[in-house]
């Protein structure tokens, strides 16, 4: 379906124009872990959430209007000096725990900003008007646009503090519909004989084929 070949043209897109900015899972195989998000600076990734089928805008034969949603999901972390297990630790003092939480508010704020710039180069990507159509064919693709962009909260991993944020794109395009496969039904032949009449061996034979 069409919302499928949509979703690689957003990994296309934002890969081509990453510039060493961040990186696009499914662009080339990544990982998501902490220490690669910190060691590539900010990473991306794009799926397919949702879509609708207006019947106000379909027909009941033909392509069918198809109003699309992607989420863009994004992530940069920041290093803490310290391990950040201090602060569950029941043995650690007053002072390792204050030291360390200084250390998280930094990273952190480190990592709150790499997320804005990262926020920025993604909408203004994907906003340009030579990237209207994605790459794609005209008409493929029509009503693209920024819905809303949320940022979530810290998370901290040992050393590391991650910020996280997200970003829907919408459009609308055509889905055609092709049909379904199905299965061919098996050839049956019937061989019968039927003797007319005494005589012996003579007979009408008819063969039915069915498909």
């Amino acid at each position: 379906m069409m919302f499928r070949t949509v979703r690689d043209a957003l990994v296309e897109v934002l890969g081509d124009n990453a510039e060493s900015r961040f990186r696009v899972i499914g662009y080339q195989r990544q990982s998501k872990s902490s220490d690669e998000v910190l060691e590539n600076n900010r990473l991306v990734q794009v799926y397919f959430s949702d879509g609708s089928f207006p019947k106000s805008s379909g027909r009941m034969r033909g392509p069918k209007t198809h109003d699309v949603t992607f989420e863009i999901d994004m992530a940069a972390s920041a290093a803490a000096v310290g391990d950040l297990t201090v602060l569950d630790s029941t043995t650690a003092t007053a002072i390792q725990k204050a030291a360390a939480l200084a250390s998280v508010r930094e990273a952190a704020e480190v990592a709150d900003t790499q997320i804005d710039v990262l926020i920025d180069a993604i909408y203004q990507i994907l906003m340009d008007a030579r990237n209207e159509k994605l790459g794609l064919d005209v008409g493929d693709i029509a009503s693209r646009w920024i819905d809303g962009i949320q940022k979530d909260t810290i998370i901290s991993h040992g050393d590391l503090v991650v910020k996280t944020a997200n970003m829907k794109y919408t459009c609308r395009v055509q889905e055609v519909v092709l049909g379904a496969i199905g299965n061919e039904p098996e050839t049956v032949t019937i061989d019968t004989s039927v003797t007319v009449g005494d005589t012996d061996g003579a007979g009408i034979k008819n063969e039915i084929t069915e498909e």
